[in-house]
């Protein structure tokens, strides 16, 4: 997956970043190589990936025309 860029504002950072970090999102973005579609919202992505450190996260982001705007993450299964 080919993301030029992850996109932060006072909209999304403080919701998306309940349950983990940015810097944890931003890492399981930039580590994925793939994500699916959203099963209701087209405009978005379901990424499953892991941190740096191994750690695995789950991000729902919506697709933009530059890159990736994460709305919710969280912690997922090993």
């Amino acid at each position: 997956m080919i993301v030029e860029s992850v996109e932060w504002d006072e909209h999304n950072f403080e919701h998306a970043t309940r349950r983990v970090s940015a810097r944890e999102i931003e890492q399981a973005i930039w580590n994925a190589t793939g994500a699916r579609r959203h099963r209701r919202h087209s405009s978005r992505v379901v990424v499953s990936s892991v941190t740096d450190g191994g750690k695995p996260v789950v991000v729902i982001a919506h697709v933009t025309h530059r890159g990736l705007r994460p709305i919710t993450a969280w912690e997922g299964r090993a």
